[in-house]
């Protein structure tokens, strides 16, 4: 019986379509990790003087909670090359479960923690502890989930089923502003920042364990796969397939700092771009505009489901015409539209939504191929620290800061000079893309 990969199982292990359901297992954990990274963005406007002494403004707790919002990407490079290197010697799915509990322990110790009213001080601290393990936590799924989906991917279909990892993202986020906008349609804002932020933060804890029942398939089907007997390791393609896993993981990350280099090139916009677009857009609406938060999180739905449902596209289409135009021109389009479509921006759904939808198609152009490109610019036996290092960086030191640096010049009244700073970031992405050599569209997809 011969395997999906093109190997032949052995007797009485069943040949298991793997990169099926552990492209839905991969896009279940995205939509659990997602979900409750966003809850905290999302509802930040809502707890942030519960956890900061009430003495201060509106806008200085705000700026505090953002603060700690960013404190959680700087343990994400740590997630990443601690869970990362843990992926490439134990396994990918090995730390699905553990990520899973991470993030959903943090979100439930976020649910029940004492307010600053109560415990003083000790209540930021908590909070800050709580986001540095789902900091951990979501450095290492990034890593697990971009090598395992793109090597159980069939040939020439690397980008389309890694692109799982931007589906489940733009759900999670997208439950995320639901509950956003179910809880502030029937609670009052009174009712919010006193118990309504705890059920979403619940929530969250909850969907975490529903999802670790539905990735023990994964645990399963990776421990059948690994009884079939592999090829004999050939020379190593661009990808770095056959190469042995080097011992000194020091000598691992020296070896990657190519790839690392190339990733921060056009990482950088697809993390502050999906942060500004999607996890932050519902509080800018709500700040700079006036829009009710009901509206705000009603038109991130939208938009949500929009993004959630094109990634697919996307891979598909750079698994046929390359990498390079699908992300390149996307990429370059946003620098040029992002600050006119925001600047033009108002109460106005009927405004607002068409302008927003029309950055969202350009950023799931660029986002559905990114898991792919990212995973293709390191070695197999090192690929799941490679894209930790690399895409933990990126997301900590431009990820974890957009939320903050935006509501920071927007109370200085410059909401502007943030958009343009994005802009930029999606120029670099675009001269940096078209640097890279073209992906094989049918190369070998497994180690």
């Amino acid at each position: 019986m011969v395997s999906p990969d093109g190997t032949r199982a052995r007797p009485g292990v069943p040949a298991l379509p793997v990169h099926r359901h552990v492209t839905v297992a991969i896009g279940v954990g995205q939509v659990v990790e997602w979900f409750d990274w966003t809850l905290y963005a999302s509802f930040a406007v809502f707890f942030a003087d519960r956890f900061f002494p009430a003495g201060h403004g509106g806008e200085t707790a705000l700026l505090n909670a953002f603060a700690v919002y960013a404190v959680g990407f700087l343990f994400r490079p740590l997630g990443g090359m601690v869970l990362g290197h843990l992926a490439d010697r134990l396994g990918r799915a090995a730390v699905f479960n553990l990520t899973l509990l991470m993030m959903a322990g943090g979100s439930l110790a976020i649910a029940v923690m004492p307010t600053y009213g109560q415990i003083g001080t000790a209540a930021p601290v908590l909070l800050i502890l709580a986001r540095a393990v789902q900091g951990l936590s979501a450095g290492g799924e990034m890593p697990a989930s971009t090598a395992l989906a793109t090597e159980t991917a069939p040939a020439g279909r690397r980008a389309f089923h890694a692109s799982s990892i931007f589906v489940g993202t733009g759900l999670g986020v997208l439950l995320a502003s639901l509950l956003g906008w179910v809880l502030t349609s029937t609670l009052t804002r009174t009712q919010m920042t006193g118990f309504g932020w705890r059920i979403a933060f619940g929530a969250g804890a909850l969907l975490g364990l529903v999802a670790l029942v539905l990735r023990r398939r994964v645990l399963l089907s990776e421990e059948a796969a690994a009884q079939r007997p592999r090829p004999a390791p050939g020379p190593e393609d661009r990808s770095g397939h056959g190469r042995r896993p080097p011992r000194d993981p020091a000598v691992s990350v020296a070896a990657q700092v190519r790839g690392v280099l190339r990733v921060v090139g056009f990482g950088v916009a697809a993390t502050v771009g999906f942060y500004t677009l999607t996890v932050y857009m519902p509080t800018h609406l709500q700040l700079r505009e006036g829009m009710p938060p009901a509206t705000a999180f009603l038109i991130s739905c939208v938009v949500l489901v929009v993004y959630s449902a094109l990634p697919p596209l996307a891979g598909l289409a750079a698994d046929r015409w390359g990498r390079r135009p699908v992300m390149g021109w996307s990429a370059l389009a946003l620098a040029v539209v992002l600050v006119p479509a925001v600047a033009l921006m108002s109460r106005q759904v009927a405004v607002t939504l068409p302008l927003l939808l029309v950055c969202i198609v350009l950023l799931t152009a660029f986002h559905g191929p990114f898991p792919a490109l990212m995973s293709e610019q390191f070695p197999a036996a090192t690929r799941g620290l490679g894209v930790g290092i690399a895409y933990s960086l990126v997301t900590a030191l431009f990820g974890g800061t957009a939320a903050y640096l935006a509501a920071w010049l927007t109370s200085l009244g410059h909401p502007l000079w943030f958009f343009g700073y994005v802009a930029a970031t999606f120029a670099l992405a675009a001269v940096t893309v078209h640097a890279l050599p073209e992906t094989p569209p049918h190369g070998p997809t497994r180690p």
